[in-house]
């Protein structure tokens, strides 16, 4: 599936001319395309490259370095995919096209041909990578003569002219394309290609190098035999790829990059997203084994700004000196050393236009330079009272307050500089006034200053606080809604309300021991009891079946029945107290008096109540077996729900130990009950 997108894409790449190579082959690169310039961000700028290390030791040391790491990192991280092996072919006629022709530039003949095929420029046999890996990266595998594929073989690049008698050349007539030896170093054979694209093989080996060598072996090693490594065949023949280092990196200046090399990086880049940075940067390849970067013609220009002179020339020289540094990419660092009370104002370069120089305070940096140049740099006496001002006699330029102080500005008649001078405060000019006390705000004595308006309030006496007239009733309490009694102030006039709650008649006393029961069973929603009338509650009242019925119907919420039908006679069907009798038998709270009679009137005795509101609880089992009562037989009835009622606290007895079952139960008692069973 990767692979079937993958070619979507190209193709869809490829109809929209995305990825076609401009350049011109053989016409130098001075300069990089924007693509490749945004390519190298973050950690990996060019500046921040070139300041890693590389190694001059073997090269298992140079794979250990910093800048090995960093470019490998780069080149692998920034790819996005790779073609299959087939799909490569697909891509050369963009990649590799050049002057117009719909042919692809055939790699080693330097030329057009309507017949090619694949090269792997580092030989598969070489690094185990026939289809996987390198064997499917475009940077790798150019379009080649299908002849010059097979001259070149799996021979090692190398010098062979004029250092061999018996070397061969192919073609054997006209311009040779290689020179090679096959019997070198036991068989393997050394091929030499034509110089004009000596650099490309270079920078095209390092990039397979960097980007595809395995630390642990594989292809590490450009010059040396190689270990066996991974993917596509089942390892590596062992067999060098190129001859020597130093021959590598003299291909490298021998033929520099050209604008088409440049162009295909940037093709291929679109394709698969990584780019081989010893294109971009050749003097990256020197870096990397320590060595000198050579003078030559470069995309970035930094191998040849290297070796650019830079003089640098202090116009007066009474005015400073300069100092030039190296800085990174063949840049120069010139800092200004100015004397006392001078300062580097402008600068000049000579030949104009042989260098990039930007300025910053004392620092001059001179980039792309393109030739020998010099840098002047103009100091001026920026301050002539260097060693010692003339001051006027100054002038108050900011007025002094009651606490800030004032500034004093003095001018040099010279120079013109200023200096300032603090001007002592004036102090505050007090007036008091003396405030008495109001009903809420404590009396004060303000301090307040003329010149600055500063208050400073200082507290007098307590507020004398208000005082209330009796109070008038503007709204009467109700049995649901509070009534609202207010007050005035005899001294300021301010008035207050407070709600009036409202009391039954005989329920008055927050004192009583019912008091909180009786208006919990008030204000319950829906309202356990309403009292007897408009305006008494009749606590001392027997408590009837019926109201204890209707008292836990209500504590309950007040719920339907599950059957309308009434097995008492003695319930007429216009009761108030029926729906709470048929919900009652219904939860097994009671089962009347006999089979047919509920006696609403009745009234209930203390066992009956606590047995009321132990079924209404559920019949829970009670922790303990004996009751702290001494007036309940064991086989009472009532002895479980009574003995409950005490673990719960709804009930504490008549009397120490005392029960007393059979006593009747008032309307206070009941309530009570309800609301240690149900309240808050």
């Amino acid at each position: 599936m990767k692979r079937v997108l993958i070619a979507v894409l190209l193709a869809a790449a490829l109809l929209a001319g995305g990825v076609s190579n401009p350049g011109t082959r053989h016409e130098p690169a001075l300069s990089l395309s924007d693509q490749a310039k945004a390519y190298y961000s973050g950690d990996y700028t060019p500046e921040a490259l070139a300041a890693l290390p590389g190694s001059g030791g073997d090269e298992p040391a140079v794979w250990g370095s910093p800048l090995r790491a960093a470019l490998h990192s780069l080149m692998n991280a920034s790819r996005t995919g790779l073609l299959s092996y087939a799909e490569t072919l697909t891509a050369f006629p963009d990649t590799d096209r050049s002057g117009g022709s719909e042919e692809p530039l055939r790699f080693y003949c330097d030329d057009f041909g309507a017949s090619y095929n694949r090269e792997q420029v580092w030989a598969d046999l070489h690094g185990a990578f026939y289809h996987d890996g390198a064997g499917g990266d475009l940077h790798h595998l150019r379009p080649a003569d299908p002849e010059a594929n097979f001259v070149r073989g799996t021979q090692c690049f190398g010098n062979v002219q004029d250092r061999f008698s018996g070397a061969q050349r192919w073609p054997a007539e006209g311009e040779p394309v290689f020179r090679y030896v096959s019997d070198w170093n036991g068989g393997q054979g050394l091929v030499e290609p034509r110089d004009g694209i000596k650099g490309d093989v270079a920078r095209i080996l390092l990039y397979v190098y960097l980007t595809w060598g395995q630390e642990d072996g594989g292809n590490r090693n450009l010059w040396t035999d190689l270990p066996p490594c991974g993917a596509g065949l089942t390892e590596s023949d062992g067999k060098r790829v190129m001859e020597d280092l130093d021959t590598l990196l003299e291909w490298m200046t021998l033929d520099p990059v050209d604008t088409w090399e440049l162009g295909r990086n940037d093709a291929v880049q679109s394709l698969q997203g990584s780019r081989n940075v010893f294109i971009d940067y050749p003097e990256l390849a020197f870096c990397l084994f320590d060595r000198a970067i050579p003078d030559m013609p470069t995309p970035s220009g930094w191998a040849h700004a290297a070796h650019c002179v830079l003089t640098a020339e202090a116009i007066p020289e009474t005015g400073g000196s300069l100092s030039v540094t190296d800085g990174p990419l063949g840049t120069r660092i010139v800092s200004a050393a100015p004397l006392p009370g001078w300062s580097p104002t402008a600068w000049t370069l000579t030949p104009e236009g042989a260098a990039t120089v930007e300025q910053n305070g004392k620092v001059f940096t001179v980039s792309a330079l393109r030739e020998d140049c010099a840098l002047t740099v103009r100091f001026e006496l920026t301050n002539p009272c260097v060693h010692g001002h003339s001051w006027d006699a100054g002038v108050v330029t900011i007025q002094p307050g009651c606490t800030e102080p004032g500034t004093r500005t003095y001018t040099c008649t010279v120079c013109g500089a200023t200096r300032r001078e603090s001007v002592p405060a004036l102090g505050h000019d007090w007036h008091r006034t003396e405030v008495p006390p109001s009903c809420v705000r404590p009396g004060y004595t303000v301090d307040a200053c003329w010149r600055c308006s500063l208050e400073i309030e200082t507290p007098g006496d307590p507020p004398l606080g208000h005082a209330w007239d009796e109070g008038t009733v503007i709204r009467p309490p109700t049995k649901t809604e509070p009534g609202e009694l207010r007050f005035r102030c005899t001294r300021c006039g301010a008035s207050r309300t407070e709600e009036l709650p409202f009391r039954f008649a005989d329920v008055n006393d927050e004192g009583l021991w019912y008091f909180n029961a009786v208006y919990w069973a008030l204000h319950h929603e829906p309202s356990v009891t309403s009292g007897t009338d408009e305006i008494h509650f009749s606590p001392d009242m027997e408590c009837t079946r019926s109201q204890i019925m209707t008292f836990l119907w209500r504590a309950n919420g007040s719920p339907a029945a599950g059957s309308s039908a009434m097995a008492f006679t003695d319930v007429p069907e216009d009761a108030w107290y029926r729906d709470p009798v048929l919900w009652a038998v219904e939860r097994g709270i009671t089962a009347g008096t006999s089979e047919h009679c509920f006696s609403p009137d009745a009234a209930c005795t203390r066992a009956e109540i606590v047995t009321f509101l132990w079924a209404a609880a559920g019949r829970p089992e009670p922790a303990g077996t004996v009751p702290p009562f001494e007036d309940i037989p064991e086989n009472a009835w009532y002895r479980r729900a009574a003995l409950w009622a005490a673990e719960r606290g709804i009930t504490a007895g008549t009397a120490p130990g005392v029960f007393s079952p059979g006593l009747i139960c008032t309307r206070a008692q009941a309530v009570t009950m309800l609301y240690k069973l149900y309240g808050p």
